[in-house]
C-alpha cells in the first residue's frame, strides 16, 4: 500500500463528506445563513436563471458524490491486494454511471428558469410550483 496515495484518497474522501455536509446544511437549515441561496424575488421581476440554487440544490451535492467516489476508488487502488484481484472492471463501470448520471442530472436543471420540483427541498416546493404554473400559463 503507497501511503501517499491511501493519504490523497483520505483527503479526498474527507472534501466529499465537507461538500455532502455543506449541501445537506443548505437544503435543510432553517437560519438565514443556511437558505442564502433561495431567490426570493417573483417570478415577473426577475430575470435570467437562478445560478445559486442550481449550484446549492445540484452542483454541490454532486460534487460532494464525485469527491467521495474518486476518494474511495483511489483508496481501493492503493490496495495491492484488491488491485491484484482486478477490480479494474468494477472500477471503469462506477466511473461510467458517475458520469452518466452527472451528465443527466446536470442538462435536467441547466436550461430552465424553474428546475424540476423534485430538485427543490419541500419547503421550497410549493413557491416554485406556483412559478413554474405562471410560466405554462403564459
Amino acid at each position: 500500500m503507497d501511503p501517499v496515495i491511501a493519504l490523497f484518497a483520505a483527503v479526498v474522501v474527507l472534501a466529499g463528506v465537507v461538500l455532502a455536509a455543506m449541501s445537506t446544511y443548505f437544503r435543510g437549515g432553517r437560519g438565514a445563513g443556511a437558505r442564502f441561496w433561495v431567490d426570493s424575488t417573483p417570478d415577473g421581476q426577475r430575470s435570467g436563471h437562478r445560478y445559486a440554487e442550481s449550484a446549492v440544490l445540484v452542483v454541490l451535492p454532486l460534487l460532494a458524490q464525485l469527491l467521495l467516489v474518486v476518494g474511495v476508488l483511489v483508496g481501493v487502488t492503493s490496495i495491492d491486494v484488491l488491485r491484484d484481484l482486478g477490480v479494474g472492471p468494477v472500477i471503469a463501470v462506477v466511473v461510467i454511471v458517475e458520469v452518466v448520471l452527472m451528465v443527466v442530472l446536470l442538462t435536467a436543471t441547466s436550461y430552465r428558469t424553474v428546475m424540476p420540483l423534485w430538485v427543490y427541498p419541500s419547503w421550497l416546493r410549493p413557491r416554485r410550483k406556483q412559478e413554474r404554473d405562471q410560466i405554462r400559463s403564459r
